[in-house]
């Protein structure tokens, strides 16, 4: 491998510019050193060196402290670039978002070592793993696969726009490009890493479970409501069958009762102000209000902070087991080292 690298190096940037000096002309017809250039390609080989020394190496400093306060701070300032790219126009967009990517795959390279095929079946963060999955194949088309059939274009003579123009490769690289909107993942990978913030995304994400039968009997009373609002105010039986304009545009069909109810219950009480000259239109109000705001309201939030509280303090367990386990596994290693000494 080091030969061919070398001698492929060699012909390219040795031969062939002494060859053209010594006779005195170009050289780039002769279809023999025409094709010289296309060694330039073996330099790619180096990088199978670095695969070599990956996976024979040690990557035991992956699993220290360090590493993962490391890639909290890459993805914090990946976070950051992602917005200041949008609002800035600069050109060197472009080699930041390839320094994260190299980042993130190396990142996951070394994940996939570890685990191997567990990764992506049984692994404890089987989502987070196909998170991290997504995202660097999004990156990769994106960033590295496009630009490299482009050089490859360029190199082998072919024209780009001549290719460009055929119809199904051009739908292929529209939907790479789509691939972009992958790199909005990396944020995914924040919520993660830090951990207060991935107890509170787990204490909400248990809260939405628990909050089904909440949102179950809260569809129920608007419904019920929307049917009686709209007999009272949308078809005017509390105005002995005259509706005022308001009332019938706002609550003339069970539909638009349903939907001016949601909006009465988040605090929009423009909706009803129509009714509010009678007694009967405030005894509504009130009668509503009492029992959407008040009740409701108060269920679903005693609903979500009891489960945000018990899904923090199991997530809370799982870290310490977690770290037990560790130190176990560091202190065995230390007597280990010990023996053998």
């Amino acid at each position: 491998l080091d030969l061919t690298i070398v001698v492929s190096g060699m012909l390219d940037l040795w031969i062939m510019p002494l060859v053209e000096l010594s006779s005195g002309s170009s050289l780039d017809g002769t279809s023999v050193l025409r094709m010289l250039p296309v060694l330039r390609l073996f330099r790619v080989l180096r990088f199978l060196k670095l695969v070599r020394s990956f996976f024979e190496g040690d990557l035991k400093w992956a699993e220290s402290p360090w590493f993962d306060v490391f890639m909290s701070l890459v993805i914090a300032a990946n976070a950051i670039v992602m917005s200041l790219e949008l609002d800035f126009v600069w050109g060197g967009w472009v080699w930041v978002e390839n320094l994260f990517l190299v980042i993130y795959s190396t990142e996951l390279a070394i994940k996939l070592r570890k685990e191997r095929c567990k990764f992506f079946l049984d692994s404890p963060n089987l989502f987070w793993n196909w998170v991290d999955s997504v995202m660097v194949v999004g990156g990769i088309l994106d960033l590295w696969l496009l630009p490299a059939m482009t050089l490859i274009q360029s190199m082998t003579g072919q024209e780009t726009s001549t290719m460009g123009e055929k119809g199904s490769f051009h739908a292929i690289m529209s939907l790479l490009k789509l691939m972009r909107i992958m790199r909005v993942l990396r944020l995914v990978k924040l919520l993660r890493t830090v951990k207060p913030l991935y107890r509170l995304l787990l204490g909400v994400i248990q809260s939405l479970r628990a909050m089904q039968w909440v949102l179950v009997l809260t569809v129920l009373m608007l419904y019920a409501g929307a049917i009686f609002w709209t007999s009272l105010v949308g078809k005017g039986l509390m105005f002995n069958g005259q509706p005022t304009e308001q009332g019938a545009k706002n609550f003339g069909t069970v539909p638009r009762a349903f939907f001016s109810l949601f909006r009465l219950m988040n605090g929009e009480t423009e909706v009803v102000t129509s009714i509010f000259s009678s007694a009967l239109g405030q005894l509504l109000f009130v009668l509503f209000m009492v029992l959407s705001n008040w009740a409701i309201l108060a269920i679903l939030t005693s609903v979500v902070s009891d489960n945000m509280i018990q899904a923090s303090q199991k997530a809370t367990e799982e870290e310490q087991q977690t770290e037990k386990a560790s130190e176990y596994q560091r202190r065995g290693h230390r007597l280990m080292g010990v023996f053998k000494d």
